[in-house]
Order: C-alpha cells, then structure tokens, then sequence
C-alpha cells in the first residue's frame, strides 16, 4: 500500500503557478453564484419559509422551501448574467437590462417541477 504523502499528485504540486485548480474568472461566477443563493435563503427566511440547503453539488435545485401549510416547493437558484458582445459588436454603450442572458429549466428540472428564481447580483 502506497502512503497518500507519497503519490504523485499533480493537482497537489506545491511552486507551480500554471497548475491552478480554477480560472479567476470561475472564482467570480461562483463567488456571485454563492451570494446569490445566500441572500434568496434569508429573504425566504424573512418571509416565513423553511429552508434546507441541497449538499450535492449535482443535485438539480438548490434548495427546498416549505411554507406554513406545509407545501413543499424546489429551487433552483440562478444569478443573472448579462451578454458582453452580440455577433462580435460591443454592447456597452446600451442599457445593461436588455441583453441578459436567459435561462431555462433543464428537461430533469422541468420533470421533478423544480422553480427557478433569477438573482441579481448587480442590484
């Protein structure tokens, strides 16, 4: 049996910079994909609902709400993004709101009748 300390594992390797596990870029998607969800999760917790926190990073929805009758509801948590080009031509001198990027329940997700809510992480 082969001691952990001693595999190689390059994922591990310790000096070099070219090894990075994610892009800066995937950082900010998912440190606004974390707020996002955070903030939905206390504002559903204000309003009254219970609400549980999916662990699987797989799962389909992101967490499940229950009202006070008792009415289970899934969800799925999206941040809203927006588009930078159209075809190749820059979008920045419009008005930011009318090129987001829309989204839409996977075929799994419409099955089980997962609810998406959009976040703004912008607002």
């Amino acid at each position: 049996m082969v001691r952990s300390s001693t595999r190689n594992n390059k994922s591990c390797q310790h000096g070099n910079d070219n090894t990075k596990i994610i892009s800066d870029r995937q950082k900010k998607t998912s440190i606004k994909g974390t707020v996002g969800e955070y903030e939905t999760i206390a504002r559903l917790t204000k309003e009254g609902f219970f609400v549980a926190k999916s662990v699987d990073p797989a799962c389909p929805f992101d967490i499940v709400i229950v009202d006070k009758d008792g009415k289970i509801t899934l969800i799925d948590i999206k941040t809203i993004t927006y588009r930078k080009t159209n075809k190749g031509k820059s979008l920045k001198d419009k008005p930011k709101g009318s090129y987001k990027i829309c989204r839409s329940p996977t075929r799994e997700q419409k099955r089980l009748g997962i609810k998406l809510i959009m976040v703004d992480y912008e607002k």
